[in-house]
């Protein structure tokens, strides 16, 4: 057991409350950055890389069939692995915030696509269509895998969602309530969701700490957001995938523990510790536990904890997430330590060496919760920086159909690659540009949203083969359409008119001249 500090190379500025990390066979990935995935890397996910005791985070890419995975805080994770295939690793993401604060209710399966020699590593990520009873967007809640005979089956418990429209005032628009006590069983290979509502689950909790072994899980802690409760809770819910519908059954057992917001990670084939978290509102959770899971008993032992360092004893919050192979990843604000001028900074816990693979997981749900941490504000944007002497983590992040992205397209140029957001709906990753050919041939590149244009303008121009032009050189000039010849059929038998009895027809203003009128 040891504890290390780790310093950073600035970019560790974008590791906040809420963020998750993957092990992939030894190498972990940060996710769940603060704010929307900027140029550095478009992906929004980053390799952590440890090197001595400097914290570097590098750029990763993605497969081309990838679907678009938002930077999300306080998710349900968890990973899952065929035994009957070789490298079959994958974890499942499910619900969690997004930067504009939103729950999505959407499942992605995590893996990776491809990793050879020195080359770098990229993912692949894909949405799993849900369908049947499909859990509401949450947060703060646990998801697991329970495999048992070669079927298998995803647990979905607790959270926190946004109050019901119905009960919504002006007060209490953005507030949040515990989510119904349902339990939810999602089929990964169909996605078919059922809900489950169990007798010995009255209220509902989140932020607990879930396990599971072959067809249970175990659910302990926890925190009520409505009564601003901790109690000693452990549940067993156990799981039969062999009847004619899968059920769920739920057991109250004694020598629970009171926590929330804890992390969890394996130490062995049967052991895992739990680290971290509150005990009550103000009061960190300095101790620690071994949870021994043996047939079909559960032992919660204390562990002694590493020698906490005087920055985290003091520190009234911290956060952190479970980096694989029984280390942990603890971050606690900077303003706990004296004379730096950090965020945060961060400390490295090693329980053991985890020896095998096994069909024990544990959910990776538990952070810290927003309503526990003062620190936590989606409104505030990160900046993300490399130094000189962290060039080498930057290889390669421009692409060549990037420059231009965060130009200064004018002199009324409101582009700022730190606090960027989508403007438009069509927008993922990088501004909507459109190309002014004031320069002839030459021309330049100028962001739609500083010309003031609209979404459906920004779509016309780019469907239609017409120059456009920016407001510095008189926006809306553009190249004369030709105009379709009408066949007219003559009159047999025209009859001329006086000069006196002609009517001069007004000619109609075309559409686009109106529009730019």
């Amino acid at each position: 057991m040891s504890l290390q500090m780790v310093s950073d190379c600035s970019n560790s500025t974008l590791i906040y409350p809420g963020f998750s990390l993957f092990n992939f066979h030894g190498e972990v990935f940060f996710f769940g950055q603060k704010g929307w995935p900027k140029r550095s890397c478009s992906t929004g996910i980053f390799l952590l890389h440890l090197k001595g005791h400097i914290l570097k985070l590098k750029a990763v890419s993605f497969s081309p069939d990838s679907c678009y995975l938002p930077p999300l805080r306080c998710p349900a994770i968890t990973h899952y692995s065929d035994p009957s295939e070789s490298n079959s690793l994958l974890y499942l993401i499910h619900g969690g915030r997004d930067p504009n604060n939103d729950l999505p209710n959407s499942l992605y399966l995590m893996m990776v696509y491809s990793s050879s020699g020195n080359k770098r590593t990229s993912l692949r990520c894909i949405e799993k269509n849900l369908k049947g009873d499909v859990p509401q967007g949450r947060y703060g809640h646990s998801i697991n895998v329970i495999q048992n005979k070669g079927q298998a089956m995803c647990v979905l418990f607790g959270g926190r969602c946004y109050r019901p429209p119905g009960q919504r005032t002006t007060e209490n628009w953005n507030s949040v309530v515990d989510c119904l006590p349902q339990v939810f069983l999602i089929d990964i290979n169909n996605g078919n969701c059922t809900s489950h509502m169990l007798p010995e689950i009255e209220d509902g909790f989140s932020f607990h700490v879930s396990i599971a072994k072959i067809d249970t899980v175990y659910i302990l802690g926890g925190h009520s957001i409505e009564n601003n409760h901790r109690p000693a809770r452990l549940l067993s819910l156990k799981v039969d995938l062999f009847g004619t519908y899968p059920s769920v059954q739920c057991t109250i057992l004694n020598g629970g523990i009171s926590v929330s917001s804890a992390i969890v990670t394996q130490a062995s084939k049967d052991e895992f510790v739990i680290v971290g978290g509150y005990e009550s509102e103000n009061e960190k959770r300095m101790i620690c536990n071994t949870i021994i899971l043996e047939n079909d008993n559960i032992q919660i032992l204390e562990k002694e904890p590493p020698e906490w360092s005087n920055d985290i004893k003091a520190s009234k919050t911290w956060f952190g997430s479970n980096m694989g192979s029984s280390a942990v990843l603890i971050g606690i604000p900077g303003e706990s330590k004296q004379d730096t001028a950090e965020a945060h900074f961060f400390y490295i816990a090693n329980f053991g060496q985890l020896e095998e693979e096994n069909q024990a997981s544990a959910s990776q749900e538990s952070f810290t919760d927003p309503e526990e941490c003062s620190t936590f504000e989606d409104s505030e944007e990160f900046n993300f920086e490399v130094e000189a002497d962290c060039s080498d983590d930057a290889e390669n992040l421009d692409n060549a159909d990037e420059e231009g992205y965060w130009i200064k397209c004018s002199s009324t140029c409101k582009m700022n690659v730190n606090i960027w957001v989508p403007y438009y709906s069509t927008e993922l990753n990088k501004p909507a540009m459109i190309f002014c050919s004031s320069e002839g041939d030459d021309g330049h590149w100028v962001h739609a949203q500083c010309m003031d244009l609209s979404e459906s303008q920004l779509i016309q121009f780019s469907q239609e083969n017409t120059k456009y032009f920016c407001n510095e050189h008189h926006r809306g000039i553009r190249t004369p359409q030709k105009k379709k010849q009408i066949k007219r059929t003559p009159i047999k038998s025209p009859r001329k008119k006086s000069p006196a009895t002609l009517k001069k027809t007004p000619m109609k203003k075309s559409f686009l001249k109106r529009l730019f009128d």
